[in-house]
């Protein structure tokens, strides 16, 4: 447990109680700051109604005394009537991996961090490093946007390596995050109806680096005119700009990212033949172009994690004789950028509030269809699959999922369920 002697007495509001605002909130109790709780949920917000901490609208926090505010990553601030009385000069903005920086190196051991930021790939790029280095023998721990909150794991030793993945909400609240490595994948369109523009959202991402030293790494992979730009500002750190390869290209989701993934292992000295095993050995992530079934004919592919355009173009790049289940909320993006005119698409099947204006991007020869929720759409792609003698039915939205869903976790679950339902009732 961190406990920062410096936040007692300390006023503080968290907005948000999911498992990374309960994270935040032990810490600081067991630091004895004054706390005041908020989340939408009336559920989460339940918990706490019999503890010593204030659960209070944040209309009714005493902003103007307000030391601290760790709001969920991606609230919208300057468009949330709950907290218009926020003022960035009198309250400090922070995160989790804020309070996890604070004590690392001063009350518990600095270790290494390799943190991680991109618009694609961060997850299967954190998942393998953590993997290969943890058969390797590290003491490793995996935190951050992958579902793990920092603040969850134990201390470790000078020897430990905390590999994080960072979203730019994170990086937007995170002023002092200081990674020994920092890598930067790539950088789309996103969350263009928080961050405004894509200017604005690049900046952010480019802020892991801009506490590095002449002792730490920043891995920037030149893939596109966003990381270029990225890559041409001047750095304290050692900067290493690796370019595009065919070395590691293949039908893999993941395997733009291999490049980086191996300059960061050289750099911890791990040799070529583990590092191969690795990436050989890799199974992929859930609901990252995941193959749940195949039944010779037709392929079911979930890819609920594909909520911009960028990674859905890559899922069209990747298969064949597509049979698409796309929509959900489009996060400001610009939908235009989805390839509807790949040859790899055959048919499209649209769900969520984005449907209609993906309707009206889609070529009349792809045959788009609207339709209430995401099983209606499958049991109609699976129909029309089947009567075009097989292809590859791919849930890949190019959107959000919480207009319809808790996540994409559980919009990938529906997808998956459903098709191993439809196989069954066929045999």
């Amino acid at each position: 447990m961190i406990n920062l002697k410096k936040f007692n007495s300390k006023k503080v509001g968290i907005y948000g109680l999911g498992l990374t605002g309960k994270s935040i909130n032990k810490a600081l109790d067991s630091s004895g700051a004054e706390i005041y709780l908020w989340d939408d949920s009336a559920n989460l917000r339940s918990q706490y109604s019999r503890s010593h901490q204030v659960v209070m609208d944040p209309i009714k926090w005493p902003w103007d005394k307000l030391d601290y505010f760790f709001p969920s990553p991606g609230l919208n601030l300057n468009n949330n009537k709950k907290t218009k009385n926020f003022n960035c000069k009198k309250t400090k903005l922070m995160s989790d991996i804020s309070l996890f920086e604070e004590g690392r190196g001063i009350i518990f051991p600095s270790g290494k961090m390799i943190a991680v930021t991109g618009t694609n790939g961060k997850s299967s790029t954190v998942t393998l490093l953590y993997e290969i280095l943890k058969n390797e023998g590290f003491d490793v721990r995996l935190a951050g946007n992958i579902g793990i909150p920092i603040l969850s794991l134990k201390p470790g030793t000078e020897k430990t390596i905390y590999i994080i993945e960072v979203s730019s909400f994170q990086l937007e609240l995170t002023k002092n995050i200081k990674p020994e490595i920092a890598i930067l994948l790539n950088i789309s369109e996103d969350h263009l109806d928080k961050h405004i523009t894509i200017e604005e959202y690049r900046n952010i991402k480019s802020q892991i680096f801009c506490n590095q030293d002449s002792n730490d790494y920043s891995i920037i992979c030149n893939t596109d005119k966003h990381t270029e730009t990225v890559s041409k500002n001047k750095f304290l750190s050692k900067k290493i700009v690796l370019k595009e390869s065919s070395n590691f290209l293949d039908e893999r989701y993941y395997s733009k990212n291999l490049n980086a993934i191996w300059e960061t292992l050289k750099i911890l000295n791990i040799s070529n033949s583990s590092i191969l095993n690795g990436f050989n050995n890799f199974k992929g992530l859930k609901h990252r172009m995941e193959l749940i079934y195949d039944t010779g004919k037709i392929r079911f592919i979930n890819d609920s994690k594909a909520t911009n355009p960028s990674a859905t173009n890559m899922a069209f790049d990747l298969n064949k004789n597509i049979f698409w289940i796309g929509g959900g909320d489009d996060k400001g993006n610009d939908l235009s950028k989805i390839n509807l005119d790949s040859d790899n698409l055959k048919r499209v099947f649209l769900i969520g509030s984005a449907a209609v204006k993906l309707l009206s991007l889609t070529p009349e020869v792809k045959k788009p269809l609207i339709f209430k929720s995401l099983t209606l759409a499958l049991e109609a792609a699976y129909k029309a699959a089947k009567k075009a003698g097989g292809g590859s039915i791919v849930l890949s939205p190019g959107c959000s999922s919480h207009d319809q869903f808790d996540g994409y976790e559980e919009r990938g679950d529906i997808f998956s369920k459903t098709a191993l339902s439809l196989i069954e009732m066929k045999n």
